[in-house]
């Protein structure tokens, strides 16, 4: 509950967070404020006693662009994703908890961007500042919003890495993995780069991939009949989180043409 409110008012544009007891703050609710402080950009403590934790967000939203957040954002979800991929192939699990760590880097710049774009879109000097309107704030947003979801789903297949034994048994659906995720990869770095630059024939290139990605996801998915039980659940949710990226691709590719 802690947690969701001080997201919810930093999301929402607040400086000042005080958190108040009548009876003296238990160590582990102010380890938890400070988990929760290292979470969101810009936030410190700034005053601590007894009874009271006061929180203040040291950043100036009118200096910091949100495509500039955004790049920063995809370059490490194309990253997440191509490190999943193989640490998934390779199956090597200390790889995979890598990525899934980056991923809090990711959740990071996406509150950040939405508590930017809040600002502008509430203070028109701000967004006089940042030289975007309305309309580019909305699309800042929704495009954070598909990098964000694709980005979670790369730490899936990461979390689902598991070490395997020497053998041939998964070698057709671990390549059919690995050449979706390669696809995959192309198709929201062409994807995103059509939002930025606004160019309908790179959010073309990035749609055509999506029947390619289909073909090698669909494979995989058949590899679940010969899967063991032991990891049937693991390749399952692979595959699922694969279809669910491939679709998002498509959703930010569509983003460009309706720019």
């Amino acid at each position: 509950m802690l947690r969701r409110e001080i997201e919810e008012k930093y999301l929402l544009g607040y400086d000042v967070f005080e958190i108040a007891s009548q009876q003296a703050i238990h160590p582990d609710t102010r380890e938890t404020v400070r988990r929760i402080v290292r979470s969101l950009v810009g936030l410190e403590i700034v005053e601590e006693d007894t009874k009271k934790i006061v929180i203040q967000c040291l950043i100036e939203p009118s200096l910091l662009f949100p495509d500039k957040i955004l790049r920063r954002l995809h370059l490490i979800t194309l990253s997440m994703e191509k490190d999943a991929i193989s640490s998934f192939v390779r199956g090597d699990s200390k790889f995979a908890r890598a990525v899934v760590e980056r991923d809090e880097d990711v959740d990071r710049l996406y509150f950040l961007l939405v508590r930017v774009v809040r600002a502008a879109l509430t203070d028109p000097a701000i967004a006089e500042k940042l030289a975007t309107s309305a309309i580019e704030c909305l699309d800042h947003r929704i495009l954070a919003s598909f990098v964000e979801n694709f980005a979670d789903y790369a730490a899936e297949i990461a979390e689902n890495t598991w070490t395997r034994a020497k053998g041939k048994d998964m070698d057709s659906t671990i390549r059919s993995v690995e050449k979706a995720g390669n696809i995959l990869n192309r198709m929201h770095k062409d994807a995103v780069e059509a939002v930025f630059t606004r160019n309908l024939a790179l959010a073309e290139e990035a749609t055509s991939l999506y029947r390619d990605a289909e073909t090698s996801i669909k494979t995989a998915e058949r590899g679940l009949v010969n899967a063991k039980p032991e990891t049937i659940d693991r390749l399952a949710t692979v595959v699922s989180a694969l279809k669910a990226m491939s679709e998002i691709n498509v959703d930010i590719a569509d983003l460009a043409v309706t720019r």
